[in-house]
């Protein structure tokens, strides 16, 4: 819960497990909506001027929210513009996210960094699939499609129309892998944050995205999983490909805690809400693992796509 009051500056430094209190700022990411108010809370901003709430802070209960990258910012897409902000004062984090006492909004982030992020994400996403197998084609024309439409060289009536070829994949009820189905569900998403909403749509590719990379690794663990026990003869040689079986068991949770939040993410953007918040939410205790599992390699691939496309578009506005 956001609140915005009146409060003391903060001076000093101190640092008590997860919270901290500081005077210097922490450049953060967040959003908020159309009219500069917060989704959860009776918080109004207005750019460059400093917000302040009392009382003990605790994130999710109680202070003013942002995430440290900006990767991690979305997966919690409460709003529709999304900003640069500072942070300063009591800090109190969480894995990917936290709450401080003081919070201003610095710059606004272009909505094209979205939606390029978003083709970006299902780009690699279909990259990384083809070192295994063939993409049907309409799943790369519905990307270029969106590309093209975002580039102005392509109508609307193109994108939509690509983009009901590349669902007629799923919908034709052929079978296909869950690397291949995330893929697919990421350039779907990335269609619709070409023309949708920026924030919902690139968060839900980037996460399906990040699901056909999880769902990939898990298959070639498992595959060298076999490979690896099957002429075993011994009981110090099943001892040593059972480590392979662990690492298959590890990629296969993350894949399915991914797929989780993917979903999560896509049943969002679609309806026009926010992800899954409560307990009573079926893919709740799927997606908050999924939200407390720890950036790997793809995860930091995203974060680093996203802070190049912000700062050419910065570079942009000088």
């Amino acid at each position: 819960m956001e609140t915005n009051t009146t409060g003391t500056k903060t001076t000093g430094t101190k640092t008590t497990g997860t919270k901290t209190t500081d005077t210097t700022t922490i450049e953060c990411y967040r959003f908020v909506e159309p009219d500069l108010t917060s989704v959860n809370g009776d918080v109004t901003w207005r750019i460059g001027e400093w917000n302040r709430t009392t009382g003990p802070v605790r994130c999710c209960a109680n202070g003013l929210h942002a995430s440290p990258t900006p990767r991690d910012s979305l997966r919690d897409v409460y709003g529709r513009r999304w900003f640069v902000a500072e942070a300063r004062g009591e800090i109190s984090r969480q894995t990917h996210k936290f709450a401080a006492s003081e919070m201003r909004l610095v710059e606004e982030i272009p909505a094209a960094v979205l939606r390029r992020f978003a083709v970006r994400c299902a780009q690699d996403a279909l990259d990384h699939l083809e070192r295994r197998h063939p993409v049907d084609a309409r799943v790369r024309q519905c990307l270029q499609a969106a590309e093209g439409f975002l580039d102005g060289t392509l109508h609307e009536a193109d994108l939509l129309e690509a983009r009901r070829a590349a669902g007629g994949l799923v919908a034709s009820g052929a079978p296909i892998g869950a690397d291949t189905g995330r893929a697919v569900a990421a350039t779907i998403a990335a269609s619709h944050a070409a023309d949708g909403d920026a924030a919902s749509w690139a968060s839900a590719a980037a996460a399906a995205a990040y699901a056909a990379h999880a769902a990939a690794d898990a298959i070639e663990a498992a595959e060298a999983h076999v490979a690896v026990y099957a002429p075993v003869h011994n009981v110090a040689a099943g001892i040593a490909a059972s480590h392979t079986a662990d690492r298959a068991a590890t990629a296969a949770h993350t894949a399915a805690a991914a797929g989780a939040g993917a979903h999560a993410a896509a049943v969002a953007a679609a309806r026009g809400t926010y992800a899954a918040d409560t307990a009573a939410d079926p893919y709740f205790a799927a997606f908050s693992e999924f939200s407390a599992h720890p950036a790997d390699s793809h995860y930091l691939a995203q974060n680093a796509a996203l802070l190049e496309l912000i700062g050419d578009a910065r570079a942009d506005r000088v």
